[in-house]
């Protein structure tokens, strides 16, 4: 009697445990899809092109492609849109800040509300990372640069001034943002 109480016992955990080996494998199988999906969105999420889609990207697109990090003409590492406008200090931060900010940006876009984007220049130090200029500009203060950008490099290592990358380098990213935002407005108005 033990002993076929012992066989049923057996082959009950027998069953359990496939039902458990089956659900960990389909939960393996879901989780490393739903990754993978997400990862895709990420990256597509992630271009240039992306951003560029909504309307009122396009000054902002136009400005970057001809910008010293555009396209790469001049020779200059091309920073995306996500390398400047999104923070890299860890992949949280990173999550959230694009989550955020792409939530903002898609329901202006729905609603139709259009900031002005001239008055946002003066704050322009909100909408870009330091870590995302740290990121690729590791030596700030590399032999052969000019005595004037060293000291200033120099200072900004040593924590001595508040000024950030975006204080001095205002055009970096866009150029004359503030003329071309400045002509879509003209252009826009004399249609």
């Amino acid at each position: 009697m033990d002993e076929k109480k012992g066989l049923i016992k057996k082959i009950k955990s027998f069953f359990k445990d496939r039902i458990f080996v089956k659900g960990l494998i389909v939960g393996v199988i879901f989780a490393t899809v739903f990754i993978i999906f997400q990862i895709g969105i990420i990256e597509h999420t992630s271009t240039p092109e992306f951003c560029a889609s909504c309307h009122s990207m396009e000054v902002f697109h136009v400005a970057w492609e001809e910008g010293v990090h555009g396209t790469g003409k001049k020779g200059i590492v091309v920073a995306r849109c996500v390398d400047c406008h999104l923070p890299h200090d860890n992949l949280v931060h990173y999550l959230w800040a694009k989550g955020v900010s792409g939530t903002k940006d898609t329901v202006a876009t729905i609603f139709g509300y259009q900031p002005d984007w001239i008055k946002n220049l003066e704050r322009r130090e909100e909408f870009t990372y330091e870590s995302g200029c740290k990121k690729c500009h590791v030596n700030l203060v590399a032999p052969g640069i000019p005595i004037k950008a060293f000291k200033a490099h120099r200072q900004y290592e040593l924590g001595e001034t508040n000024k950030t990358c975006i204080s001095c380098h205002q055009d970096v990213g866009h150029g004359d943002l503030k003329l071309k935002l400045s002509n879509k407005i003209v252009n826009k108005e004399a249609l």
